[in-house]
């Protein structure tokens, strides 16, 4: 192995007592393929094989805690225990080879799909629209909150006795958590909304419950995680700043999380408006100081960008698109065969990497990922 990539092959132990291997980790990635009903399907279960060596943290697409949240196609479920027996196949794939499998848990909000809610609506903390010719979510009532914060625990529990080893709450990339914290997508008027404080207490009550659910049903080497985005990306609005979040991550601290994962594009990049000055991941690193693991993604592509990523502030790093792209990245760092690395799929890897036909169908319709020529 390189000198240089010994810290990304580094120990790291939790604030829980859970040792990991290294400070690498797999990002959450959407599949779009998940069976009808629902429950993980056979090429899920290819896919996370494939990946389970890439690194000690490995985080799974979201699963919906709940019928009136489903965000994609053919995402699969956390809201019915017949789920179970293929999360438990999904969770024992994930940690074939010493990786400790994460359940990322969400509800999509606004951003729901009414084709695939039984209701035909999406539901949200205010009924504000994600864009002009989306459809009004209808707001949230009280009870059904309390219901909402219920199903992320229940979605926990499944977790537990499917055999994962921890959760993330996903309060990242706009979905129903992001909302409640919004002004710009929160304008209630009552507990939930209006202050900062009242549209944090949507988040931290959804930890509260999954603390509860964890000290209930397992013990204490299980993590609980929780991704948000730093900064309210809207072109039209203001939104929340990376000042209002460092007050969140204060309280997620003192709320027990065991880490925290930064969601961005690039980990280099600054707080909005920032000509120059300390990133994003550095400033939270920063407020962390020590006091829980902190996890950063965004556009780690080779083994120098991990490093990078690690001096910038970040106790691990999780890659995404490299993790479709090549599934033994970090075996071939270990070994010392960091120039085999592919930069890119070529036409002869086509359909020899376990990716699901719809994911790769989207990723390549969208232009996430480009085939180049050999």
């Amino acid at each position: 192995m390189n000198p240089l990539y010994k810290e990304l092959f580094k120990e790291i132990t939790l604030p829980n007592g859970t040792v990991l291997k290294d400070r690498l980790g797999v990002a959450p990635m959407t599949t779009y393929s998940g069976n009808e009903d629902g429950t993980v399907s056979d090429e899920e279960l290819m896919y996370y094989n494939r990946r389970a060596g890439l690194g000690s943290l490995y985080i799974s697409a979201c699963i919906a805690v709940s019928e009136n949240g489903l965000a994609f196609p053919n995402q699969f479920i956390g809201f019915d225990d017949n789920a179970i027996p293929r999360l438990t196949q999904m969770a024992k794939e994930m940690k074939a080879k010493g990786s400790k499998a994460i359940l990322q848990i969400q509800h999509g909000g606004r951003q729901g799909q009414p084709a695939l809610i039984k209701a035909n609506e999406t539901v949200a903390p205010s009924a504000v629209p994600a864009g002009p010719e989306k459809p009004i979510p209808r707001e949230l009532t009280n009870q059904e909150i309390e219901a909402i914060i219920e199903d992320f625990g229940e979605t926990t529990r499944r977790a537990i006795e499917a055999g994962f080893d921890g959760v993330e709450i996903h309060g990242a990339n706009t979905y129903l958590i992001q909302q409640f914290v919004s002004s710009v997508t929160n304008l209630r008027e009552d507990q939930w909304g209006g202050s900062l404080e009242n549209r944090l207490k949507f988040p931290l009550a959804v930890l509260k419950k999954v603390q509860d659910t964890v000290a209930k049903y397992a013990n204490e080497q299980f993590i609980v995680g929780y991704r948000l985005s730093p900064e309210e990306n809207n072109e039209t609005s203001v939104g929340y700043t990376i000042e209002e979040t460092k007050i969140l991550v204060e309280k997620l601290i003192q709320g027990g999380i065991h880490y925290l994962h930064v969601s961005l594009f690039e980990f280099k990049k600054a707080p909005k408006g920032a000509e120059q000055g300390d990133s994003i991941v550095r400033i939270l690193a920063d407020q962390i100081n020590g006091r829980i693991t902190f996890v950063a993604v965004g556009s780690i592509k080779t083994p120098e960008d991990a490093v990078t990523a690690l001096a910038e502030g970040a106790d691990i790093v999780v890659i995404g698109r490299q993790a479709l792209i090549d599934p033994e990245w970090t075996d071939k760092v270990r070994q010392g065969k960091e120039q085999e690395i592919h930069p890119a799929i070529t036409q002869q890897m086509v359909g020899k990497l376990d990716i699901p036909q719809n994911m790769w169908n989207l990723i390549t319709s969208y232009g996430m990922i480009k085939v180049a020529e050999s």
